[in-house]
């Protein structure tokens, strides 16, 4: 019963983290788009060049933590141990994440709607990585039991 309980919980965070590396991969192809606008800008403002840094480390490190767990997951993901490490990882990559983009708007001036939709993806992928520590809870839990 417990192995059942895992094996659909495993599957449904599988498929969540997919779901979500795929958001990912959309935000980062849409902040590509502004790249090169954003070196340059780098180039002349240090507060651009932190922009520009924290962009891409929180981008990394949002994309790095949907990704661990899915690893995990396929190696050996019933133990406690394993959920605790999970959990740690989804927290801190939230903290991360969310630290630099949630308050971040969206700007409402033509021609920057990839940098909108960039925004919004990372939101909602910051949301979910909420219940993928939910979900690591409760493998945590079944596991103890």
């Amino acid at each position: 019963m417990k192995s059942a309980i895992l094996s659909v919980i495993h599957v449904s965070q599988a498929a969540f983290g997919i779901y979500n590396l795929y958001l990912a991969s959309i935000s980062i192809s849409n902040l590509q788009g502004y790249e090169d606008m954003s070196k340059k800008a780098a180039k002349y403002s240090s507060t651009a060049e932190q922009q520009l840094h924290k962009t891409r480390t929180t981008q990394a490190s949002g994309t790095i933590a949907l990704y661990l767990p899915d690893l995990w997951i396929s190696w050996d993901g019933s133990s406690a141990g394993v959920a605790g490490v999970n959990l740690l990882a989804l927290v801190a990559a939230r903290k991360h994440v969310g630290d630099f983009w949630k308050s971040k708007a969206r700007v409402p001036v033509p021609g920057v709607g990839d940098y909108n939709e960039a925004t919004k993806d990372t939101q909602e992928v910051r949301l979910n990585l909420a219940y993928l520590i939910g979900s690591w809870l409760a493998v945590g839990a079944v596991d103890l039991v």
